[in-house]
Parts: C-alpha cells; structure tokens; sequence
C-alpha cells in the first residue's frame, strides 16, 4: 500500500497534463472554427468576432505610461475612429497578438491607444523596448478604473471607438489577421 502512496504524486501530475492537454485542444479547434467561418465571409459584416456596443464613454483621464504630465482622454479620440488595446506585459496571449498590431500600425488606416492593464510601468516599457511599440500612445490603468468602465476582464481585449467617442465594436482575445481584416473594414469606410 505504501508503494501506491509513493505514486500518487505521479497519477495526480498526469491526471492534470491530461486535462489541461484536452482542454487546450478544444479550445484550439474553436477557435480554428471561428477562423474558418469567418473566411466564407469575407465581404459582408453578418459573420464578427467583434461584439457590438453602443456605449458613450464618459469622461476619463489616465496618465501617460512615459510622461505622467500628459494623459489620454476623450479628447484623443473624437474627429476619427481610434482602436484601444487593453494589453499586459505578463499576458501571454498580448504576446501572440502583437505582431498584428505592429502591421495595423504600419498601414497607419486607424490610431491605436494601448492601455497597460494591471501591469508594472517599467515592465511594460522593457515589453515595447523588446518587442516594438505598436501604439499611437500608451497610457497606464493599473488600477483597472477604466476597464471597469469599458467592462474589460482581462487582456488582451480590444475596443474600436467612432468619430463621436462611443464604442461600437469590442473584441475579447488576441487579434489575428482575420481580427484586422475585420478592423479594415470597420474603420475604412468605401
């Protein structure tokens, strides 16, 4: 009996390997199946990852990660459509999506405000240093004020906001190309 107890350890790490294995799999193949519908439709609106809104944001103020003088408000975001990204340094999956980001940045159809949720300042600096800074301006919310306010539960969640400071479309998850495309179309009216 004693020679089963040694193993149990063992039976209760494969058990939970197994687990997150199958979990991590389904997932995968869901989002592999969001992907594929999307393709079919790549003219029209029917088929969106990005869940509509209608919401004024009211007035906010946060500081601005490399100059606490400056801030980012409602101000930055009339006369134009603007996307903000609600990013993190520790996220792993802000990582995936930041390569879609640098090329949304390069096609300069759209400003992109990062907010740096719940993170350390210089973390985050060291993350864009690395990595490239995709964003127009960078602000901090380490406190998560306001994506409480914009109903944001964790990162990376992005937000595409009209020419009138309201927001219309709401993205939760990393953003892929068919993420962009879907953002192409949004912000670039024909």
């Amino acid at each position: 009996m004693n020679k089963l107890n040694n193993f149990a350890p063992f039976f209760i790490l494969i058990f939970l390997v197994g687990i997150i294995g199958i979990s991590t799999y389904k997932i995968n193949a869901k989002q592999q199946f969001k992907q594929e519908d999307l393709s079919k439709n790549v003219e029209g609106m029917a088929t969106s990852l990005f869940s509509k809104e209608d919401i004024l944001l009211p007035e906010f103020s946060l500081p601005d990660l490399y100059d606490a003088t400056k801030d980012f408000s409602n101000k930055d975001l009339l006369g134009k459509y603007s996307i903000i990204n609600f990013f993190a340094s520790w996220c792993t999956t802000c990582h995936a999506e930041h390569e879609a980001l640098m090329r949304l940045k390069q096609e300069g159809i759209v400003d992109i405000y990062g907010v740096a949720w719940r993170d350390i300042n210089d973390n985050t600096k060291a993350y864009l240093e690395k990595n490239g800074n995709p964003f127009t301006k960078i602000v901090t919310d380490n406190k998560a004020i306001f994506s409480k306010i914009t109903g944001i539960k964790a990162v990376p969640e992005t937000l595409i906001v009209d020419a009138n400071g309201k927001m219309i479309f709401k993205y939760q998850g990393n953003l892929e190309e068919f993420a962009i495309e879907e953002i192409r179309r949004i912000v670039v009216k024909k």
